[in-house]
């Protein structure tokens, strides 16, 4: 934090005097009730008795309203690690209001495991968050002092900039989108193809692909065993070109 403010010294004043930041809102001049405001508010609030569903969502939609999703520089390989610490400070800290999501974008992937085709999730934005959020001086400053975040991306170092939605869905729709269990596999291979294959009991083991089942990813490849031409069903994540 100090060296924030040491910088934003350098660049000509004080943080909260920056022309960098004269647009964000100032939290703590805007939300400082005197005691019996305060007082006031919450003897209306028990008179009211507690707010309809309908009343709940509009104040939700009013609250995600003020957000914009943000990119977050995160160190390489703890991102899951500073999505919890980011979700944890804003809890202690009583700080919901100001904040949404928190993502880490992530989509399921076929790989070969033990001889195996197993779904993994994996990082498709490696060292990136994204975080939900109502840019004020006090959130920026917040962010930046939670362990793990090394800066926000895009816009200047004193004054991000949020991206666009049209991105934002794109992200999440790629994370939403679930795989067809029928769709039929791209298999990059062709009848007559040699390959060498890197997984299972015949690794290393070089032959010719006879017969292609595009429906479940197999492939029939003609092995020389004991100088005999035998057949072998692989997955086709099993070999590679040669």
């Amino acid at each position: 934090m100090d060296e924030l403010k040491d910088r934003a010294e350098a660049l000509g004043g004080g943080e909260l005097e920056s022309p960098l930041f004269q647009d964000f809102p100032d939290e703590a001049a805007a939300e400082t009730p005197a005691p019996v405001a305060r007082e006031a508010a919450e003897e209306r609030a028990a008179e009211e008795g507690p707010p309809s569903p309908a009343e709940d969502a509009a104040a939700e939609r009013e609250r995600r309203g003020r957000m914009k999703w943000y990119v977050l520089h995160a160190n390489t390989g703890h991102e899951n690690k500073v999505k919890r610490n980011i979700e944890m400070a804003v809890k202690s800290n009583h700080m919901e209001r100001h904040f949404g999501e928190v993502l880490v974008a992530t989509q399921e992937v076929t790989e070969m495991k033990n001889g195996k085709r197993a779904t993994v999730k994996r990082k498709f934005f490696p060292s990136y968050v994204l975080i939900e959020m109502e840019m004020t001086k006090e959130t920026f400053h917040f962010i930046n002092s939670i362990p793990g975040v090394v800066r926000f991306i895009g816009g200047t170092e004193l004054r991000p900039e949020p991206i666009e939605q049209d991105e934002v869905d794109r992200i999440l729709g790629r994370m939403s989108k679930a795989p067809e269990a029928k769709a039929t596999l791209e298999i990059p291979y062709e009848v007559g193809d040699s390959v060498q294959v890197i997984d299972g009991p015949f690794t290393d083991w070089i032959g010719v692909i006879n017969e292609i089942n595009h429906d479940k990813g197999k492939l029939k490849v003609m092995i020389s065993i004991f100088g005999s031409e035998t057949p072998v069903e692989l997955d086709f994540l099993q070999v590679k070109a040669i």
